[in-house]
């Protein structure tokens, strides 16, 4: 049983051993557990069972700032880990009018496509970022776009149906390989409830996600969405839009066994190890133990794929990322899998 298999086992909901984890790591920690081991190839060492590429793209402009491929310029200089912050907003009223929505770079689209398919035994994932709203607001800004809902709804349409079609521009490029997975990512949570409320989110994002995920399954690929922070809320909308996997899943936000039991029969959940309490302050022994928690909930009858409940950022300690890598390589039945 390859990798892949075992991903698509646990898609299917059915009881695999070992459970399928993903080593995420910003840069920076990647950087320092290279040093740390004396391993150049530490992240390619982890063993992984999934494959990642991402669709974005930024310009070096120099002084910390860089543009994406929406023109929006970033200050990569003032945050560890992601994009930085907006360094200016590019849609300074509530109107497209003067702004020229790009094309998708099928020529880089495709070269990453193309390292996806040559690993064939893990499942792979192409991660179409700041997916719907995050496109928005880093275009908007959050405080104009949120107003925006209220007061101009017709401009927060248009805005909206373009980002879709870029993205159903992408699907399309993308279903042309062997590919298992469109994973959008789009955080609408915060610590508890959602950035814009549900009502909103059920206007606004709600239909548009459901085009995307329709789209991406009549392609023949998996659906994933991530979002941080409390989506409770549209939980039943998600599992109605036919999801497929949910990441990151906070503990910290999340009852885990209920959403297990209400969900988990059609939902797999990706992440749930936190890397906002456990990973960055806990001893080591108390992450082996809260993990094996979580992954003795989580993983009951499949649907579960170990991970960080974001990328590892830069505050963990070496020795809490290996007590993780343990954890995950030392699951019982590894060895039948870390041979193929």
């Amino acid at each position: 049983m390859t990798r892949r298999d075992a991903v698509l086992r646990a898609l299917r909901h059915e009881d695999v051993r070992p459970v399928p984890y993903f080593l995420d790591m910003t840069d920076e920690i990647n950087e320092r557990m290279k040093k740390v081991t004396g391993d150049p190839l530490f992240f390619e060492h982890s063993d992984s069972y999934l494959a990642q590429q991402r669709n974005e793209s930024f310009t070096d402009l120099d002084h910390g700032l860089f543009r994406d491929m929406f023109g929006v310029v970033w200050d990569k200089g003032t945050q560890e880990g992601d994009f930085g912050v907006v360094h200016e907003y590019l849609l300074k009223q509530p109107t497209l009018e003067g702004y020229v929505f790009p094309e998708p770079d099928e020529r880089l689209i495709r070269e990453k496509c193309e390292k996806l398919a040559a690993q064939p035994d893990k499942f792979t994932m192409y991660i179409i970022g700041f997916s719907l709203f995050e496109r928005a607001w880093t275009l908007r800004s959050m405080e104009e776009l949120l107003c925006d809902m209220i007061e101009e709804p017709e401009f927060v349409d248009e805005l909206l149906d373009k980002i879709v079609q870029y993205n159903l521009k992408v699907v399309d490029i993308v279903s042309q390989y062997p590919i298992d997975c469109v994973f959008f990512g789009d955080d609408w949570g915060m610590q508890k409830g959602l950035i814009m409320g549900y009502p909103l989110w059920k206007r606004f994002i709600g239909p548009r996600i459901e085009k995307e995920y329709a789209y991406v399954k009549s392609k023949g690929m998996i659906v994933a969405q991530h979002s941080c922070g409390d989506c409770s809320e549209v939980f039943p909308d998600l599992k109605k839009f036919g999801l497929d996997i949910y990441n990151t899943f906070q503990p910290e936000v999340y009852d885990i066994e209920f959403f297990k039991k209400t969900y988990g029969d059609k939902i797999t959940f990706f992440g749930g190890i936190s890397t906002q309490k456990l990973l960055p302050y806990m001893a080591p022994e108390e992450v082996k133990k809260e993990m094996a928690r979580i992954i003795g909930i989580l993983s009951a009858d499949g649907g579960y794929i170990i991970a960080p409940t974001h990328a590892m950022p830069g505050d963990i300690p070496p020795e809490n990322v290996l007590a993780f890598l343990e954890v995950c390589k030392n699951q019982p039945g590894g060895a039948a899998i870390l041979k193929n």
